[in-house]
């Protein structure tokens, strides 16, 4: 190779590879820095259009997720409503038991009568007070559906109308006879709590079923990010280890630049 002092193959070669090394260890730096093996369509555009479609698919779990807590939410409601009714229908019971008997007359009649009814206003007031979101599942003939899916299926939850089945049924214990109905075997109050225990077993296994279903989204979007990682997660002790070989690179490559412009000072040296 001639010597020349308008070209320098030599500084060159070493700028090239030093150009190399730079763009190199910038992106040895960018994954470090972000994690990501593929942190935007520049690193691979291939790879990061098929993480984007998975990141999406991972948000709408986690919108269906929040949909499916507002039911779960309505169905708290309904069966805390529930409950306070059971407690409110054994009270009931106790009070009618006693208005049956035929020896209850006057004033004490009067008390037990007056406590009946309001037994029932609380019976109705929790069910027209059991709401979520101004959302009702026991004051209601509608069922609700909510979303269980990102392909928009959905889980139904029935709607429990205990004005109908519960409250209804507690008819007037204006005396002795009319509260022996009531307290039979096959009376209203039994049929009140009866329809009351249907209700709360639905309620419950509709709970059950979105609990599970959030369950099995958060496994999906579990299993989906661990799948996403392996696409774009850089691996940061190669990363790491990359690094430190780059710099050393770098700094061997400006010393053979610096090497290579020197080249043509020795010419110099044959005119003297």
């Amino acid at each position: 190779m001639s010597n020349s002092v308008n070209t320098n193959v030599g500084a060159m070669i070493a700028l090239k590879n030093l150009n190399n090394v730079s763009d190199s260890l910038s992106t040895t730096q960018k994954r470090i820095s972000t994690g990501l093996n593929v942190a935007d369509a520049y690193d691979d555009g291939a790879s990061y259009a098929v993480a984007e479609g998975i990141r999406s698919d991972v948000k709408a779990i986690g919108a269906v997720n929040e949909r499916l807590a507002v039911g779960k939410g309505m169905i708290d409601v309904a069966v805390k409503a529930g409950e306070n009714i059971s407690k409110s229908l054994q009270d009931v019971r106790v009070v009618l038991t006693k208005l049956a008997d035929q020896a209850l007359t006057g004033a004490d009649r009067t008390n037990y009568e007056n406590q009946y009814n309001t037994l029932k206003n609380d019976i109705d007031n929790f069910i027209k007070d059991a709401k979520y979101n101004d959302i009702t599942l026991i004051n209601t003939s509608t069922n609700q559906s909510i979303i269980s899916n990102i392909d928009g299926g959905n889980i139904t939850v029935t709607s429990q109308n205990m004005a109908t089945a519960v409250y209804s049924q507690l008819g007037a214990a204006s005396d002795y006879s009319a509260a022996a109905a009531l307290i039979a075997t096959t009376g209203a109050l039994a049929n009140a709590e009866s329809n009351l225990g249907r209700a709360m077993n639905q309620l419950a296994a509709d709970s059950r079923r979105i609990t599970n279903q959030i369950g099995f989204n958060n496994a999906i979007a579990d299993a989906t990010n661990t799948g996403l990682g392996s696409i774009v997660d850089a691996d940061l002790a190669k990363e790491s280890a990359r690094l430190q070989s780059l710099q050393v690179k770098q700094q061997l490559s400006s010393q053979a630049l610096s090497i290579a412009n020197q080249s043509p000072q020795s010419l110099l040296g044959l005119f003297r």
